[in-house]
């Protein structure tokens, strides 16, 4: 997933390169293989040699899902981000796909033809556009009738939903309410940015009808990153190495520069950002992961919402 604004994006975290490996690392760990390959796949329904298109397709992440899961189809994924394509063409060129093909361009204003692709999906997209209905309503014109829409979008509520054996008997009553209140705050000075709703995820459906699609299922991702000792699992693994990726050290302090800017855009006093930022103790989870002594558990609202556009339109 990257930030689609317009082909040259405002956001800078997105040519971050920290933020780059963490992302390319979550690409590992975004589904459970079972739930892929026995629900999200026949609910996409594709036809052999279907032509699919991935919106804001980041680092390829879906797009090269897909291509790995089948090899007939072709695929097309479209981002902004040139060093994000670059990448993605990288990985699959490495991998030896010749069915998947990555090109620039904004979400916006899609630059195919209408009724062209069997298949329109988005992972973590529309959470980042400045317009999401008019991304969802380009992806309905580009679609098929007959063919299968699906986003996979969060819906962050702004507490916190992650458990560990090092940090949460530190936090009282008083620091989640603080924390709930910036969060929120964090979230209103995305938008007033043109960066995206992070509460996106469960109007997804109502976008997707207001478009002219027929919602036929939503569903909620099945994936929650656990880490617990001594990580003998391989998914705990992968799990543990994007840990260490999230939680690697900031010594020129980006994030907070982020937290500033976002706050300050509704009003917010710098104090604040500087409290949302340390609010977890960094360094304590990863000398716990170091010592492969931590434990924790953390989920998300991630929704995953299929619609298919009618054979006929009124």
């Amino acid at each position: 997933m990257t930030a689609q604004t317009t082909p040259q994006s405002p956001n800078p975290i997105w040519a971050d390169e920290d933020t780059a490996r963490f992302l390319r690392l979550r690409v590992k760990t975004f589904y459970n293989a079972d739930y892929f390959e026995r629900i999200v796949m026949p609910l996409l329904d594709l036809p052999p040699s279907g032509q699919v298109l991935d919106v804001g397709c980041g680092y390829g992440g879906l797009s090269l899902l897909l291509a790995r899961s089948r090899p007939d189809l072709r695929l097309i994924g479209v981002d902004a981000e040139t060093g994000a394509l670059e990448s993605a063409s990288q990985t699959a060129r490495q991998d030896g796909l010749t069915n998947v093909a990555f090109e620039q361009g904004d979400a916006h204003q899609l630059k195919y033809a209408a009724n062209q692709f069997d298949a329109v999906v988005c992972q973590t997209v529309l959470t980042h556009v400045r317009d999401a209905a008019a991304v969802v309503s380009e992806m309905a014109r580009v679609l098929k009738p007959g063919g299968v829409f699906m986003v996979a979008e969060y819906t962050n509520s702004g507490a916190w939903t992650t458990h560990d054996n090092v940090e949460n008997s530190k936090r009282d009553e008083a620091w989640h309410q603080k924390y709930f209140r910036l969060a929120r705050l964090l979230m209103q000075g995305k938008q007033a940015l043109g960066r995206g709703d992070d509460q996106l995820g469960n109007r997804v459906p109502s976008l997707a009808t207001a478009a002219g699609l027929e919602v036929f299922d939503v569903r909620l991702n099945d994936r929650a990153l656990h880490v617990i000792p001594p990580y003998q699992h391989p998914k705990q693994a992968e799990y543990v190495e994007l840990l260490k990726a999230f939680y690697a050290p900031d010594p020129n302090r980006k994030g907070l520069a982020q937290n500033i800017e976002t706050l300050r855009a509704v009003g917010g006093a710098e104090e604040d950002a500087n409290w949302l930022y340390d609010a977890v103790d960094d360094a304590a989870i990863r000398r716990a992961l170091d010592e492969r002594t931590l434990s924790m558990v953390s989920a998300y609202m991630l929704y995953l919402t299929f619609a298919r556009k009618p054979m006929t339109t009124s």
